[in-house]
């Protein structure tokens, strides 16, 4: 029986378990990976105390930083697929690979996933076109045509990260104005590669072995357009599933 079971392991899990081992609480930490969803960010520059780092380096200082506490215990590459409250009050856990744990009390740190399009052609084309983190695939697409859907901070990154390789970069935004950080703002609108599409939404992807055009919508006026073309469709928005 632990005291607290900690599941997740982005900033919030991390820091719940150093502090927790600290006062000497019993816990476990679940997570299938250290860093969260900023673990595919090339360029991380709002983490307090450190100008710079990229997501794959600050995962790895997470790692680092909880590891060296001498009172948690770690279950890594783990999902966890199940919560019981049991009738004293206390939960048991059930994971991906069939083990189940107990505890007086559970802290639920599981961030936030991509949201999907969930649109004809998003799944067909997935690999093929259809893509969702700019620091994997980005440099793949030289001298190509991109769309990034979202003008949030996720989707202002991903254009940064396209900039340097694709030849012309759509940004769809299904709102009148981009939502994202202004400094991020600034650096990519300053780009003649970059145009700034608004109040538009994908509604269908079409192709054939590869993403060649989309059908978008204008949410105004109801019509519909057909960009042709496209060597790859960027999607990076991310939807929260729990509070963020």
């Amino acid at each position: 029986m632990y005291d607290l079971i900690i599941v997740g392991a982005g900033p919030g899990g991390v820091a719940a378990g150093i502090y927790a081992a600290r006062k000497k609480i019993n816990t476990l930490l679940i997570t299938d990976s250290f860093g969260g969803q900023s673990f595919v960010s090339g360029d991380i520059q709002n983490w307090v105390g450190t100008k710079s780092v990229s997501g794959y380096e600050f995962g790895k200082m997470l790692e680092e930083h909880l590891r060296a506490q001498e009172d948690i215990e770690i279950k890594e590459d783990e999902w966890v697929s199940g919560i019981t409250k049991l009738a004293d009050g206390s939960f048991e856990i059930a994971t991906s690979s069939g083990k189940k744990f107990e505890t007086k009390f559970v802290l639920l740190t599981t961030g936030s996933k991509r949201k999907k399009l969930n649109v004809p052609g998003e799944k067909e084309y997935d690999g093929k076109g259809v893509v969702y983190c700019s620091t994997c695939d980005a440099p793949l697409f030289k001298n190509k045509t991109v769309v990034v859907v979202g003008g949030g901070n996720a989707g202002l990154e991903s254009t940064r990260d396209s900039i340097p390789y694709a030849s012309k970069i759509y940004i769809f935004s299904r709102s009148g104005e981009l939502k994202g950080d202004p400094v991020t703002q600034e650096k990519i609108i300053s780009s003649p590669k970059v145009e700034i599409m608004k109040k538009v939404e994908i509604v269908k992807i079409l192709g054939e072995q590869f993403v060649n055009k989309i059908i978008y919508k204008n949410n105004e006026s109801g019509e519909e357009k057909e960009l042709r073309w496209m060597e790859f469709l960027l999607k990076s928005v991310p939807c929260p599933i729990a509070i963020s």
